[in-house]
């Protein structure tokens, strides 16, 4: 079971440990955590896991992206850290995020990435989830995302999670919807076969 966040404040933090024996600290992000951030993005994400992002070809975050991304007021914009510490440095490993609607303020947009070397452990569906508790707790009330139609890993994940597809303009994009009046889902365990 996750240990939520008791408040998405600068101090909050919860450690996740996975069955391969690794550890993230999973906490709200600070200004200070820029060069998480842009590293994350430049050597923790692959080009396609970049695009899948971002919907676009970035590289590196531009400097103003970057500090967007850390500049978070927790109410309007929240966002999530999944850190690990690796060679006696913490590396940002994961981030899911809230941004509200500025028209329909109980309304956001939410983001999610995670490195590509710790996909499949099931961190993007626990960071989700603690997402939508955060979400909840500040009266969001439909969290909704834009999901690339070719990136199926995410539309699976926010499927399994009670995210349902609405109609998108955009041919490129599926936006995916969850109503937070709604309980959410408990997440479906594979067991292993014989």
């Amino acid at each position: 079971m996750d240990t939520a966040l008791a408040c998405p404040e600068r101090n909050a933090s919860a450690r996740w440990d996975f069955a391969d024996g690794r550890a993230v600290t999973v906490r709200a992000v600070q200004p200070g955590d820029l060069q998480l951030a842009s590293e994350f993005v430049a050597r923790g994400l692959t080009q396609q896991s970049r695009y899948q992002r971002f919907q676009t070809g970035l590289s590196a975050l531009p400097p103003g992206m970057a500090a967007y991304l850390t500049d978070i007021d927790f109410r309007q914009h929240v966002a999530l850290l999944a850190v690990a510490e690796h060679g006696g440095r913490a590396q940002q490993v994961g981030e899911a995020r809230y941004v509200c609607d500025g028209d329909l303020p109980d309304q956001a947009e939410f983001a999610l990435a995670v490195a590509d070397d710790w996909q499949g452990l099931g961190l993007g569906g626990r960071l989700l989830r603690q997402l939508v508790r955060v979400a909840r707790r500040h009266s969001v009330r439909r969290l909704y995302g834009d999901v690339l139609r070719t990136n199926q890993p995410m539309l699976t994940l926010a499927r399994a999670h009670g995210f349902s597809p609405e109609r998108q303009g955009d041919a490129r994009l599926a936006r995916v919807a969850l109503a937070l009046d709604e309980p959410l889902p408990q997440p479906i365990h594979r067991t292993a076969r014989a």
